[in-house]
């Protein structure tokens, strides 16, 4: 009976090894750093040709779209640092100059990152029209506290 117990307790550690294998290799595929375009620059010649992450804000005035309105350049910036951007597809509603964008891809030989994702989002269109602050300062309630 002890070779049996044996025999289960190996087979149930084979199959936990194989399934935690499977898992671990699988994540480390699709995963993808979270870079600013400050960090990218400085190791640029390391990240060539990687998957990547990358978040910034749209540079005013540096969107360009062509004709059919599904090639799209811009220029994403943060801490000082620019990259110029290439994605093809359609692009969000919030995206516009100043929006804060998160692009994925793999930056080219040229150091343009060719995007295959656009996520972007515009603060201002989140942000709450009353001034809370006010209210806090005066003791009184907000509009929306009051009943």
């Amino acid at each position: 009976m002890g070779i049996r117990r044996q025999q289960v307790a190996i087979a149930v550690f084979v199959i936990l090894a194989a399934v935690t294998y499977i898992v671990v290799t699988g994540m480390r595929d699709t995963m993808v750093y979270y870079y600013t375009v400050s960090e990218v620059q400085a190791q640029e010649a390391a990240l060539h040709g990687m998957p990547l992450r990358i978040a910034g804000h749209v540079v005013a005035g540096s969107i360009e779209d062509d004709a059919t309105n599904l090639v799209h350049r811009f220029v994403i910036e943060e801490g000082g640092a620019e990259m110029s951007v290439l994605y093809r597809g359609i692009v969000p509603d919030t995206f516009q100059d100043g929006s804060e964008a998160v692009v994925e891809g793999e930056i080219d030989s040229d150091g343009v990152m060719q995007a295959t994702f656009l996520m972007a989002k515009c603060p201002s269109k989140y942000e709450a029209e009353t001034d809370y602050a006010q209210y806090r300062e005066s003791g009184e309630g907000a509009p929306a506290q009051r009943r």
